[in-house]
């Protein structure tokens, strides 16, 4: 098009740019300002510190040669030495990223099948199954194993 035959008058033209300048503008701002919200809370913020700490750990082990069904919980306000330093592992990002389940790599009879459950603050939950002898993540052993000892040590048998 020509200059004679534009669309728009001339002043017209101009104040559709400003308008369109200042909506990027503004845009732009809420964009950066929700960024900036979002990137907190993925740290580790402080709106989201209550979501990410984990406050009970349950150990549920059924299955053996004598059909067993044992539970294991404890909870943040558990007072035992390990307490908190369960909580820190159960509340990391490789915890949180576990896959759901780790079947065994070989089919077995009479073995352990293991089923954690940890509470978050708001109510959620993540749950992880696994089986003796699966080649699951040394994170996930290591929550087995210190949600034992830790209620074993702080009630001599466990709950059925």
């Amino acid at each position: 098009m020509g200059p004679t035959n534009h669309p728009f008058p001339r002043g017209r033209c101009c104040a559709m740019s400003t308008i369109l300048h200042t909506i990027k503008g503004r845009l732009f701002a809420i964009v950066a300002i929700a960024a900036m919200a979002v990137g907190v809370a993925m740290i580790g913020g402080p709106a989201s510190a209550s979501v990410l700490s984990a406050s009970r750990v349950t150990v549920i082990r059924t299955g053996g040669f004598a059909g067993v069904h044992d539970s294991y919980v404890v909870d943040s306000t558990t007072v035992h030495v390990d307490t908190e330093h369960l909580m820190q592992l159960v509340s990391s990002l490789q915890f949180r990223r576990l896959d759901a389940t780790y079947p065994a790599s070989t089919p077995g009879a009479d073995r352990f099948v293991y089923t954690v459950t940890v509470r978050y603050g708001h109510g959620w939950t993540k749950t992880v199954r696994t089986v003796e002898g699966a080649d699951a993540p040394a994170v996930l052993w290591q929550t087995i194993n210190l949600t034992r000892q830790i209620s074993l040590d702080v009630s001599s048998t466990p709950t059925h």
